[in-house]
């Protein structure tokens, strides 16, 4: 019988703790209610209103064309979404719901009340990320409660919980899909189950049907279960991952052939292009004012050095989320949209976030006071920063500033050039002030009077009443009370669901803290 590869050091250790069903439950509940309490309750950006405008058509004509943004021509000359279908399919129980909603508000209103439940899918979604990152720590050998820090901290003090809360956009699935994926490999590596690289397999393949781009991390990930599989059983688990893979590749090459009549056209022809000069790409995503991944996250920065600690006990791992991290960061520097716009921080390397996030537990478990107070500190600050973005809408700001309307194509060295390399117009700073405004304002009963047009538009408002969206919340409360609610009941709503979210986070905290439990099927 063959040996493991050398090098690999806790391959067949067990985590030290092991959370209860219970304890996944509450953690759940956490993280989907905390989500919810500061969700937007609408789907505003043009992408999302076109994964939206799918799903309806699912629902209501069992089709696929659609009209608006982001849309190419297609069989039949008719119109369809650029987008993969994974988020369209998945938000359709939440359609649904919102249908069931349908039947106790305004006709005129239908289109915002399932907009709204729709909204929520990414909270959902969101929340099992979490769930996925905790369980990974747990597989890398933290404890409970490092690994609970480490989730927290993903979850309120990156740039992942504006997407989970804003905006219906694709990066939580993305997320969700790479987190699937790196947690089963890594089971793979400990307990040798086929069933192990399958399910791997399968979340690698929702990020394909989400997202085509996922792609570029099909080899890194392969090449983990290649290296870290004993050679016995190599050929076995390569078969398990593909099977769900090829079968995703087929749905989505389908999925073309349906909207565009070749299984090679996804509707981006003539606009899909890798133009950027790679060092402008770097720059923008590394060290800019208005894009920086350490800017968005600065616990990110005590993550690339924890690489080289976090290495001593998981050199394979350290490569893996390594090689994940390189491949996103140089294929999405040389994209012509690299900076993802309009957007909040380089949503594109959302799904790469992880990788920066579970090393960190290296340096947390025994490590320093220290340590652990720069830790809490660079947390914090990336709680203060996602405020801005969370408590007001980033095209919003754009408008502001005059940037929004779009006023060059995205392919222009010049386009959003003050807000991706200006420090006076970085979203952090101006979203921030904005935000601190607006806040004052809504406490002091204080809003703008807007007139809901009966229209099936990505914002139903005249353009004189979208000029005060400057003076509004982001937040599902805040839109209640400018659509007429009570201040008082909207006040009660907000501290009903933060209490809640409060409560069960220390509940989780606590049963976190110092347990011990046999290890689960999971």
């Amino acid at each position: 019988m063959t040996s493991e590869p050398s090098g690999i050091t806790h391959g067949k250790q067990e985590p030290r703790t092991f959370p209860a069903f219970l304890t996944l439950s509450t953690l759940f509940g956490f993280f989907l209610v905390a989500f919810l309490s500061v969700s937007s309750g609408t789907i505003a950006s043009s992408d999302g209103v076109t994964v939206f405008n799918v799903t309806q058509a699912l629902v209501e004509c069992g089709e696929i064309a659609v009209k608006g943004d982001n849309v190419a021509e297609g069989v039949a000359g008719r119109l369809y979404s650029r987008y993969g279908i994974g988020l369209s399919l998945a938000a359709i129980p939440f359609y649904l719901l919102g249908k069931a909603m349908t039947l106790f508000s305004p006709a005129h209103l239908d289109p915002l009340v399932l907009k709204g439940a729709v909204s929520i899918t990414n909270a959902a979604i969101g929340a099992l990320a979490c769930i996925l990152l905790f369980l990974t720590a747990l597989r890398l050998g933290y404890s409970q409660s490092v690994a609970f820090l480490l989730t927290v901290a993903f979850a309120f003090s990156t740039f992942f919980i504006v997407y989970t809360t804003k905006s219906f956009l694709t990066q939580p699935l993305e997320t969700l899909s790479m987190l699937g994926s790196i947690y089963h490999l890594v089971r793979s590596r400990d307990d040798g189950i086929p069933c192990r690289p399958f399910y791997a397999g399968l979340f690698a393949g929702v990020g394909i049907l989400t997202k085509w781009f996922f792609v570029i991390n099909l080899p890194i990930l392969t090449a983990y279960l290649l290296i870290t599989s004993v050679r016995g059983r190599r050929v076995r688990d390569l078969v398990f991952f593909s099977i769900p893979v090829g079968m995703a590749f087929a749905l989505g090459l389908g999925y073309n052939y349906m909207r565009f009549g070749s299984v090679w056209q996804t509707g981006y022809a003539g606009i899909l292009s890798f133009s950027t000069p790679l060092l402008v790409g770097l720059y923008g995503l590394l060290l800019s004012s208005g894009k920086s991944l350490f800017l968005y996250a600065p616990v990110t920065l005590l993550g690339v050095a924890s690489l080289r600690p976090f290495a001593k006990d998981r050199k394979y791992e350290m490569w893996l989320f390594l090689g994940l991290l390189l491949v996103n960061l140089l294929v999405v520097s040389k994209f012509y949209d690299w900076s993802g716009e309009g957007a909040w921080g380089p949503r594109y390397l959302t799904l790469v976030l992880p990788c920066l996030i579970l090393p960190i537990g290296s340096l947390l478990e025994g490590g320093s006071r220290t340590i652990k107070r720069g830790f809490i500190g660079l947390m914090l600050l990336g709680v203060l920063v996602q405020f801005g973005g969370l408590s007001v809408y980033y095209g919003t700001y754009y408008r502001t500033i005059g940037e929004f309307p779009y006023q060059l194509e995205r392919e222009n060295p010049l386009f959003l050039y003050k807000v991706r390399f200006i420090p006076n117009y970085s979203p952090v700073w101006g979203q921030f002030d904005m935000a601190v405004r607006n806040w004052k304002a809504f406490v002091h009963g204080e809003k703008p009077v807007f007139a809901i047009e009966a229209r099936d538009e990505r914002i139903p408002l005249s353009e004189t009443d979208r000029n005060k969206l400057s003076e509004t919340l982001d937040l599902w409360f805040a839109y209640a009370y400018y659509a007429g609610v009570p201040l008082g009941l909207c006040l009660t709503g907000m501290v009903s669901l933060m209490g809640s979210a409060v409560v069960l986070g220390w509940v989780a905290a606590r049963s976190c803290r110092g347990c011990s439990r046999p290890r689960p099927r999971i």
